[in-house]
């Protein structure tokens, strides 16, 4: 009877401690996941003006549409838009990214060269992935970029400094409702590791 009662009491005591272990465990497994959880949230919702990185197949097809969109694009009078930018990093406190320019004045169906700056102050070489989103999310479709940091990681060695860049474009059939958009890049960091010789 004793031991009996001896267990009854263990037991609240034994779940409780098995709580308090999950419940970390659990908080750091959803931390770890929050990110492709977000991608893929964003992929199917289409919202936060998240951007298609994966690479795609160009066909003759698709080259022939291209053309036929830019030669309508050509066809309807350019307007300007002001276009804003915006640098955040998981660690604001250590890694310095941020853009060259704060805004540009620009006019649809014309391309502009910008850069953003980013400094690895650590003594670690670092690997830095870019996630680009655009505000307000529907004119994602109108932004084209020809040339970006994100569309590949980059490696930075302890103590460097970059300039990187983005060559872009807003098609001219861009909405004129959209006179003030703001293109946001927010980086995460994460140690370089490879058995090839780091440059």
């Amino acid at each position: 009877m004793n031991t009996k009662s001896h267990v009854q009491r263990k037991s609240p005591e034994t779940r409780l401690i098995i709580k308090l272990v999950l419940f970390p465990c659990l908080m750091f497994g959803f931390g770890f996941l929050l990110i492709p959880l977000y991608d893929v949230f964003c992929d199917i919702t289409g919202l936060n003006g998240k951007f298609d990185l994966s690479p795609s197949v160009i066909d003759a097809q698709s080259l022939i549409q291209s053309d036929t969109a830019l030669s309508t694009q050509q066809q309807i009078e350019s307007h300007q838009v002001i276009l804003q930018f915006t640098a955040a990093s998981d660690q604001q406190e250590i890694w310095k990214f941020q853009p060259a320019q704060s805004q540009l004045e620009i006019n649809t169906g014309q391309q502009y060269k910008t850069y953003f700056t980013l400094h690895n102050p650590t003594n670690a070489v670092m690997e830095f992935t870019a996630i680009p989103s655009i505000s307000p999310g529907l004119a994602a479709e109108f932004l084209i970029k020809t040339e970006c940091f994100c569309f590949q990681k980059q490696v930075l060695q302890a103590g460097e400094r970059v300039e990187m860049p983005l060559v872009f474009q807003l098609r001219n059939d861009t909405p004129k409702d959209y006179k003030k958009l703001t293109l946001a890049y927010r980086i995460y960091a994460a140690p370089y590791r490879s058995t090839a010789h780091v440059r």
